[in-house]
């Protein structure tokens, strides 16, 4: 992976909609080149797919936050995929992230009422191991900055 490779990342992480011509003109490649090292990207797991950002508010899932659970365990794995199997209707766990600090585990969630996140806490308590969760509410969200 060279400097090309990293640019031609960075359009994409901040566009994922860029056709590969406009991607050579940005950084003055053939749209062939382009093709055959995103091709590369992709086959190599870098790229490991593309995404829309979404404004979920339009939506009527306006509520997102983050929940942090403290856990005893020797298994990770499977009390992530136990949170991640949890089912609330109206309620979406977009990520599960195992991380180091004062909590064990961190969800980032969207829901549409506060009792859906009610229903998760009720959920995630009665998974064998997990010792206490805490919420923080997201209340904005600044734009992805442009790089240069």
């Amino acid at each position: 992976m060279d400097n090309l490779d990293i640019q031609i990342l960075k359009l994409l992480e901040h566009n994922g909609r860029l056709t590969h011509e406009e991607i050579g003109k940005r950084l003055n490649m053939s749209r062939p080149a382009i093709h055959q090292r995103i091709s590369k990207l992709e086959a190599t797991g870098v790229i490991k797919g593309y995404s829309a950002e979404i404004d979920w508010g339009k939506t009527g899932q306006g509520i997102r936050a983050f929940v942090f659970m403290n856990v005893k365990t020797t298994d990770f794995n499977d009390i992530m995929n136990r949170v991640m199997s949890i089912r609330i209707e109206g309620l979406k766990i977009e990520k599960c992230y195992r991380i180091t600090g004062q909590w064990c585990m961190m969800l980032r969630i969207r829901a549409s009422v506060t009792d859906q996140m009610t229903q998760l806490h009720d959920a995630l308590l009665k998974i064998e191991g997990m010792l206490e969760t805490f919420t923080m509410l997201i209340l904005t969200e600044s734009p992805q900055p442009e790089d240069t």
